[in-house]
């Protein structure tokens, strides 16, 4: 897991554990928050590209989480 995942999955699961103070469901919002933006490189355009060329995930993820 890169860092830019462990970051998503943190916020992710601190915000849902906060609202709804149960940790199962903060554990599977979080993992599906990650699986959501690792399947966003690999999104495809209708022309049949995709939308992110050439990307790895980990990569992807890491540049979301570092900017500003």
């Amino acid at each position: 897991m890169s860092d830019g995942e462990r970051l998503v999955w943190a916020a992710t699961y601190a915000l849902v554990f906060d609202r709804s103070g149960d940790a199962v469901c903060a554990a599977r919002s979080a993992a599906f928050a990650v699986e959501g933006l690792r399947s966003a490189g690999q999104q495809k355009l209708s022309t049949g590209g995709h939308a992110l060329a050439q990307i790895d995930a980990r990569d992807f993820l890491d540049e979301i989480v570092n900017v500003p």
